[in-house]
């Protein structure tokens, strides 16, 4: 998935044209990627290899999520220790959850390991749990209140202008929380300040979009389908009986729902102690996951990784327990758990890098050889050939000039989805890519008995028609 994907390529296709100041027509989904393509972007201009690249952002997402959840258990608590012990806690209950994942796809219900991609909404989750810390501050401060409500508003125009599934992750739930709360807490002019900046930042955000509207060429009726919300409680409770049926599954749907739990029991505590803070974090942590879902349900959508926060949001009941909960014999054991953040980070980086880079390094090197004969191929001639968006795409990613290589269906019409439709201003082929993912080609009428030769990279085959040249079909989507 990370290094082969079709979906896992947008982000180092796109950095790459930015790079070369090729961008200039790009069909997109209602994703721009924003943050992720500026990280990779500057990692890219370093000269690292794309692959490399994506490894590190890899890394950099999982550092991320502690860096964030550290900053939630600062503003819950003034105690170094317990801030370290909070962040770690939180911070490991999502890796056991990643660990417990194996041999899933973007079609599972494994989800907290999709946060190493690049191209699955990692700095989107990233973002909503850094909204949370930042409106349980804002409402329950009284120093730097401003400052805090600036960043709140970067943050919300930012996300929503770079992936509208913030909205659903973030400001339904935050909002909810809000008015809710509120009614039961009675909390003062603050809380109607965060309400306005969540509304009023995701409307600028979304409105920013719009001169890029010709960019996106995503069907609004993909994700509106009402009359769907049956298959869709389908398809995700087949997905959660898929995941039921190992060990590492039932043991990861355990835990998360014992999060949950222990989310709701905090929730309560803490809205009759009337601490704001706790209350807002604590409740968050099983109201998103439930929300979301029912949200995507009634609009019939069937996408496992829409789901995300079931992976995230509930680990944010270790921070409020650690935080505010423990007594002081267990503080002083997550003390020795945090000793000092560069002890933090150095199980972080160990834990990623001796679990993740033995397999991800097997993985690359094993499909390397393959996808080194298919570009090394591809750069040797001038000619332009085709392939299916799950087949061509890390070709395209690797060769010298990747627009010499088209995105097609299995009637060679021009794919538009994900890539830049500049690449078509060439409207014939001579040779074709596929792999197992292919449907079979089917050529153009006169075309279909050309003479062709094929040449074997393994997991790619390229049939090669010399220099026939093969017309591409009218775009789409």
């Amino acid at each position: 998935m990370m290094f082969l994907d079709g979906d896992s390529m947008i982000v180092p296709l796109f950095s790459r044209s930015l790079l070369e100041g090729t961008a200039s027509d790009w069909a997109m989904s209602a994703v721009f990627f924003v943050p992720e393509l500026v990280a990779f972007t500057a990692l890219l201009a370093t000269g690292l290899e794309i692959h490399v690249v994506q490894f590190l952002s890899a890394f950099l997402n999982f550092i991320g999520l502690y860096v964030v959840f550290r900053t939630c258990s600062s503003w819950l608590s003034p105690n170094f220790w317990r801030q370290s012990g909070a962040a770690m806690a939180g911070y490991l209950a999502v890796c056991v959850l990643a660990l417990l994942e194996g041999g899933g796809d973007r079609n599972s219900f494994e989800l907290a390991s999709l946060l190493a991609m690049t191209t699955y909404y990692a700095a989107t989750v990233l973002g909503s749990v850094l909204a949370v810390g930042l409106v349980q501050k804002i409402v329950s401060s009284v120093q730097r209140r401003s400052v805090l409500e600036v960043a709140l508003l970067l943050l919300v125009i930012i996300s929503a202008f770079s992936n509208p599934i913030f909205i659903a992750w973030a400001i339904f739930p935050l909002v909810f929380l809000m008015v809710y709360l509120n009614i039961l807490m009675s909390w003062q002019a603050s809380s109607r300040r965060v309400i306005v900046i969540l509304l009023g930042g995701s409307i600028v955000g979304y409105a920013l979009r719009l001169p890029l509207a010709p960019w996106v060429v995503a069907d609004s009726e993909n994700y509106f389908r009402p009359s769907r919300a049956q298959e869709s409680v389908s398809y995700y409770w087949n997905l959660l009986m898929d995941r039921a049926v190992s060990e590492g599954g039932v043991a990861a749907i355990t835990l998360t729902l014992a999060l949950m739990i222990l989310g709701a029991v905090l929730s309560v505590k803490f809205v009759r102690k009337h601490a704001v803070g706790p209350a807002i974090v604590a409740t968050y942590s099983w109201l998103a996951p439930i929300s979301t879902t029912i949200g995507f349900v009634l609009l019939g959508t069937e996408a496992a990784r829409y789901l995300q926060m079931w992976a995230f949001a509930p680990a944010l009941s270790l921070i409020v327990l650690v935080s505010e909960v423990l007594p002081h014999s267990l503080r002083n054991a997550a003390r020795k758990l945090a000793l000092i953040p560069a002890a933090a980070i150095g199980i972080i980086a160990v834990s990623f890098a001796g679990i993740a880079l033995p397999s991800a390094v097997t993985a690359f090197t094993t499909s390397d050889r393959s996808l080194a004969c298919a570009v090394n191929w591809v750069n040797n001639t001038e000619r332009s050939g085709a392939g299916q968006f799950w087949s061509v795409r890390a070709i395209k990613t690797y060769a010298d000039d990747p627009s010499q290589l088209l995105q097609t269906d299995d009637r060679l019409n021009g794919y538009s989805w994900l890539v830049d439709r500049r690449d078509f201003s060439q409207r014939t082929v001579s040779f074709l890519i596929t792999d197992a993912q292919s449907s079979p080609f089917a050529l153009p009428a006169g075309y279909e008995n050309l003479p062709s030769s094929n040449i074997d990279c393994g997991r790619f085959q390229i049939t090669d028609f010399g220099h026939a040249n093969i017309p591409v079909g009218p775009l789409w989507p």
